[in-house]
């Protein structure tokens, strides 16, 4: 997630196009609201469309607008999103579900900066950043003919992967008390948190909906919760049945391993901001050199000055 944060302020100290890519619900829209709020576009709209949930005969007509005439009923003419977006970014969600015509009608519009109508014939100058997501394998698509090599390219200069949630259980309890406090308001409850075994449930479960599944199921937590805190049964019937398969895994044993890997990393930091000297990062540290040493030796941390 330190990687993802820094690749969001790169891309928004930029203007160029960025791909966005990542599981259903894994928060690419997030990461797309995110750059453009901190962008020199922020300013400007910021309009999403889900290519995926527009019939493809009415897609065309809402990404690049109409004419009068342009079909039957087009009694007057209608600006599309991408007129729309002028002076700020266009987020096409699951761009992959673009037939090849309108593939290649947007390229030409990232191309040239410009579009023309459905039944148009002026071009129409735009200034858009275009930011573009799928949960699809976009190289996989390419490699069978489904998308253009050409727009990919186009898109493709910021790449961006947002990680699903099982590859970052540490964000679990993290967001399920952020959920838990939006979702205690609006529900008026007195909910003071999760028990331990809940933690131990959320934590092993793999979360194939990602973030989106887990706000879901937070919520339906609350609705249910009868005590101040949330309990097993709160939680949906996938969520426990997920989790019971998930032997290996448990918020203890999650913790435990985190709490070792912040640890290693902060040692290691110490050490290198005194040149290896291990004399010189325990008293920074606060604590004796042979304790220094001693975690060192826990965590297999090479020592560059015995000094």
């Amino acid at each position: 997630m330190l990687k993802l944060l820094d690749d969001i302020r790169k891309a928004a100290s930029a203007d160029a196009n960025v791909l966005i890519l990542g599981e259903s619900g894994a928060g690419k829209e997030r990461v797309s609201r995110t750059i453009q709020g901190s962008s020199s576009r922020r300013t400007g709209p910021f309009l999403p469309i889900n290519c995926a949930a527009i019939p493809e005969s009415l897609l065309e007509a809402e990404l690049f607008g109409y004419d009068r005439g342009a079909f039957t009923g087009a009694q007057v003419a209608k600006e599309g999103l991408l007129e729309a977006a002028d002076g700020g970014t266009l987020f096409l969600d699951e761009v992959c579900e673009l037939n090849p015509g309108l593939q290649a009608k947007l390229l030409r519009a990232v191309e040239e900066g410009s579009i023309r109508r459905v039944g148009g014939i002026k071009p129409i100058s735009i200034d858009v950043r275009f930011m573009a997501s799928t949960n699809r394998d976009i190289y996989d698509e390419m490699r069978r003919g489904r998308f253009r090599e050409d727009l990919f390219f186009r898109l493709d200069v910021i790449e961006i992967r947002v990680p699903p949630l099982r590859e970052r259980r540490e964000d679990v309890p993290l967001l399920v008390a952020h959920f838990l406090e939006a979702c205690v308001r609006r529900y008026g409850k007195k909910i003071d948190g999760c028990a331990n075994t809940t933690l131990e449930v959320l934590t092993k479960y793999d979360w194939p909906g990602n973030v989106r599944e887990l706000r879901s199921a937070v919520e339906r937590a609350v609705a249910y919760a009868q005590g101040p805190l949330i309990a097993p049964e709160d939680l949906p019937e996938a969520v426990l049945t997920g989790a019971e398969r998930q032997d290996g895994y448990c918020f203890h044993a999650w913790r435990k391993k985190t709490l070792a890997r912040l640890e290693k990393e902060f040692l290691r930091k110490a050490l290198e901001e005194h040149g290896g000297c291990v004399s010189g990062a325990a008293k920074a540290l606060g604590i004796h050199r042979s304790t220094l040493q001693r975690l060192m030796r826990r965590h297999n941390l090479p020592a560059w000055a015995e000094a």
